[in-house]
């Protein structure tokens, strides 16, 4: 059972834990100005360019026996994230850019982690009477989102 909701796995290194607050932020995409002398009555004309999948601040609940996990899970390279809450998941490949340790005294300790994400991420949403076939087909149809 998820006592707070959303738990973090990563590919290598297994479950980071449960996670109190999650920041999805910096989802970006270029802009191409391709305005030219033939552009309509003068007007600025822009095309979509790269996309930038930004950054997932989250902070975990600190538990003493995942300390290693996340301690390893700094290495600097990429691996999948998943978060995943009941059905919900939302699955991006990056690497762990911070962490840190916050031990408040009136409240439940933190792992403020942040997840510099690299290529498209991926959100799927699937009710829990699907076939496993019906999931498949929504999680190829997701990745093209």
């Amino acid at each position: 059972m998820i006592l707070y909701g959303w738990t973090l796995t990563g590919s290598s290194s297994g479950v980071l834990g449960k996670l109190t607050n999650i920041d999805i932020s910096g989802l970006v995409e270029d802009e191409i100005d391709v305005t030219n002398a033939d552009s309509t009555d003068q007007w600025n004309e822009f095309e979509s360019g790269f996309k930038d999948p930004g950054v997932i601040r989250a902070d975990l609940l600190f538990d003493a026996s995942n300390l290693e996990t996340i301690l390893s899970a700094f290495a600097g390279s990429n691996e999948t994230w998943t978060l995943a809450k009941d059905t919900k998941t939302y699955t991006v490949t990056g690497h762990i850019r911070s962490a840190s340790l916050a031990l408040p005294l009136r409240s439940a300790g933190t792992h403020p982690i942040e997840i510099r994400c690299s290529g498209a991420p991926r959100f799927l949403s699937s009710s829990s009477s699907s076939s496993s076939s019906s999931s498949s087909s929504s999680s190829s149809s997701s990745s093209s989102a």
